[in-house]
């Protein structure tokens, strides 16, 4: 009769107090243990045997030992080949752990390369730190306990010590052993070894580079151009892959203030800036020749209230005592335009501690807290006149055109503080020294310099010279030091800068430099949005069974261009057709540019074939598929040599801003170096191996854990190497540690030595 419903048989609540129990007993009891889950790189076939494999990711995990007498009887024994060794153990590992933690991160791997993640496989790989050894899981049993409950709470690992064959392990970095020793953590190759003899011949091949289309993100280029319809031509046709959409120019707006750049506002962010735009001004704006003494351009104050150009703000002290600076000189040219009694003269320059300025006469004055001095030269009326105040402690005196005033004793012996603005023009504020004094210069004023140097008085009327040339003036006479302070008045345009996002639109403004010699506001203009690169294409025509004329069999990138952000239109011409042929295009980022030919070779009688660097990468746990690999064909000239190479496919998902191309060696050549454990190709078969062993000497290169067999007269790349394969062989890795052959025979010789005597006695 039926079981009594009155007693559960395995409850859920029953069932997980045995799932707890069983985690807690390898809490407390385990050994934390690596669980490598293998990976396919080669199956057979025919009977699905795995011929090459990979072991390179772990997991860890707690387990039980169940082992207590060691590693199982015999350890080791004694073969034909060597001392073997067959260290056993048992695991025990918790089935909703393995469920939990390992099975969906197997469940991410590409397609292919794992048979199953739902439960652990018997060829997964369990390093055990408290041995330091690899071991190899020969069975699962799945049911034990069998159905305690009505459920399976783990699994029994039996396992054996691995012995490597041609499998690829790679253990986490930082890995240690049971004592804190840290454990080798790169490549193990071992096992199978196929040996590789280059060609050694140095003969001249075609060399080509590349890199990427865009490294801007979000901009695409074309990757591939699929055909639809292949039409029926008389002739070659010509392909048109439409340019890159302009995107929107920004703009902004302008204010000056005293001759230079106030403020700048962004108007319109513009959109598609694939780099950062540069921003340009109208120039500023122009006086005669005559009106300018040095440079291009002088300060034009054009009435007695122009302040135009006026302020300039000193952060330290400007020192013209004895103690460190010495005798300071303040030098300029002025080329006044009228001298106006109604104003009574006109302010060159002013601070709160002193001003320069002229009477109506033309006399030059300096002013300061003490007094005036007043120069008895007249200014040249529509003349370019040179001044130069000369101060040393509190003695300051004016020369106009090389005749020196009086000295004046000046209260202050500084004729700047930090902070002192020096305005050039009127005395707005009516403040200073003169009060009735507030008109401005009206003229033009070039060249403002201010000299300090070493000397210990007051320059005498002998030692002054009117310079002629900017060198001059900049330059000390008596003592060959430079200017402190120079303003030119030459035109200078500003420098602003503009600021791009992610999303490819102006942000910001900043003046970097204001510029000078603006009177109106000039026009800013922010730099166009690239167009980008436009693409372009061939086509390779066939002739195909039962069509007339040919037809279009596939169409080959010459330039995938740059700055597309939505699929360009493909159309033919040309070629008289009969019926027109159909493509699109199909853009991606991260797409390889067009590539370059270092050098064409010589003595291609044959189309080599063409290896790209290839996409390994893992993005958002989701592995790129090989169709995003760039695939490229070669064209060789009647001089035979390679002159273009053309994408049937340029890739996608390009991380390194360059990528390596192999082009088929034209005869036995060879070039560059191969690193132990990076990926080699062979190029025509996509054939890969992982370098174990490279001999630049002898060009021989062994390899393990082969997706496939290499070829003789093939051509094998690797990241910087390129050859020709001249032989193939297999051989047996001396690292492998049950190969143990050499150390017994070692081991023997120190017992008997045949090789002086026979130790038995001599016939």
């Amino acid at each position: 009769m039926p079981l009594s419903p009155f007693f559960l048989n395995g409850s859920p609540s029953e069932q997980r107090l045995v799932q707890d129990l069983v985690n807690e007993h390898l809490k407390l009891f385990g050994q934390d243990v690596l669980y490598l889950p293998r990976k396919i790189i080669n199956q057979n076939t025919v009977i699905r045997e795995i011929t090459a494999s990979k072991f390179d990711d772990s997991f860890r995990l707690e387990a039980y030992l169940v082992n207590t007498d060691g590693f199982g009887t015999p350890s080791d024994v004694l073969t034909k080949f060597g001392v073997r060794e067959q260290d056993e153990v048992t695991l025990v590992v918790s089935k909703e752990r393995y469920d939990d933690f390992i099975t969906p991160f197997i469940n991410q791997f590409p397609e292919g390369e794992r048979a199953s993640a739902v439960s652990p496989q018997e060829g997964d790989l369990i390093y055990l730190p408290l041995d330091n050894a690899l071991f190899e899981i020969k069975y699962i049993e799945r049911k034990v306990p069998f159905y305690q409950v009505n459920e399976l709470f783990m699994y029994e690992f039996r396992c054996e010590i691995f012995e490597p064959e041609d499998e690829v392990v790679d253990l986490p970095d930082g890995l240690t052993d049971k004592n804190g020793e840290d454990v080798d953590d790169g490549i193990i190759t071992r096992g199978n070894v196929i040996t590789l003899q280059l060609d050694k011949d140095d003969n001249t091949n075609a060399l080509a580079y590349v890199s990427l289309a865009s490294t801007v993100p979000g901009v695409k280029s074309v990757q591939r151009v699929p055909l639809f319809n292949d039409g029926n031509y008389l002739g070659t046709p010509s392909v048109q892959i439409f340019k890159p959409k302009q995107g929107n120019q920004a703009t902004g707006t302008v204010t000056i203030a005293e001759g230079g750049i106030d403020t700048v506002t962004l108007t319109s962010s513009g959109s598609n800036y694939l780099s950062i735009p540069t921003i340009s001004f109208t120039p500023p704006n122009l006086t005669t020749s005559s009106q300018i003494k040095f440079g291009n351009n002088s300060l034009h104050h054009t009435s007695v209230t122009d302040v135009i150009g006026a302020n300039f703000k000193f952060l330290t002290n400007v020192d013209s005592r004895d103690t460190g600076n010495g005798r300071l000189s303040l030098s300029f040219w002025l080329y006044p335009t009228k001298f106006d009694p109604a104003v009574n003269g006109g302010t060159i320059m002013w601070t709160d501690r002193f001003k320069i300025y002229y009477r109506e006469t033309g006399n030059v004055i300096f002013a300061s807290g003490s007094g005036s001095i007043e120069n008895t030269t007249q200014l040249n009326l529509n003349a370019w006149n040179f001044i130069r105040v000369e101060q040393y402690n509190t003695d300051a005196t004016i020369s106009v055109n090389g005749t020196v005033s009086n000295s004046l004793n000046t209260a202050n012996p500084i004729m700047f503080f930090a902070g002192d603005i020096l305005t050039l023009g009127a005395d707005t504020a009516g403040a200073g020294f003169i009060p009735s004094q507030t008109a401005s210069f009206e003229g033009f004023l070039d060249h403002l310099t201010i000299n300090l140097t070493g000397d210990n008085a007051l320059r005498n009327t002998t030692a002054t010279q009117v310079p002629t040339t900017e060198t001059q003036q900049e330059t000390d006479a008596q003592t060959n030091s430079n200017a402190s302070f120079i303003r030119k008045m030459d035109n200078e345009h500003p420098q602003v800068v503009a600021t791009t996002d992610a999303n490819r639109v102006v942000t910001g403004l900043t003046i970097n430099y204001e510029g000078w010699g603006y009177t109106s506001v000039p026009l800013m203009t922010i730099e166009s949005p690239a167009l980008g690169t436009q693409a372009t294409a061939v086509a390779i025509m066939t002739s195909r069974t039962g069509v007339p004329n040919q037809s279009v069999d596939r169409i080959l990138i010459t330039n995938p261009g740059a700055g597309y952000t939505e699929p360009p239109q493909v159309t033919f011409t040309g070629g008289n057709p009969i019926s027109v042929a159909i493509a699109t295009a199909v853009i991606s980022e991260a797409v390889l540019g067009p590539i370059g030919i270092t050098t064409g070779g010589k003595g291609y009688t044959f189309t080599p074939t063409v290896g790209i660097t290839s996409v390994y990468i893992q993005q958002s746990n989701e592995t790129i598929p090989l169709l995003q690999n760039a695939q490229a064909e070669a064209v060789v000239s009647t001089a035979g040599t390679v002159k273009e190479i053309r994408y049937s496919n340029a890739g996608a998902g390009y991380t390194n801003t360059t990528a390596y191309v192999g082009i088929e060696s034209v005869t036995s050549s060879f070039f560059g170096e191969f690193e132990v454990d990076e990926l080699v190709t062979q190029v025509s078969t996509g054939t890969s191996a992982y370098v174990a062993n490279w001999d630049t000497a002898n060009n021989i290169l062994k390899v393990v854990a082969a997706s496939g067999d290499f070829t003789i007269g093939e051509t094998i790349v690797g990241a910087a190497a390129s050859y020709r394969i001249l032989s193939t062989g297999n051989d047996l890795s001396s690292d492998i540690p049950f190969a143990s052959n050499e150390v017994l025979e070692t081991e023997a010789d120190e017992i008997l030595d045949f090789t002086e005597r026979n130790p038995f006695g001599e016939f």
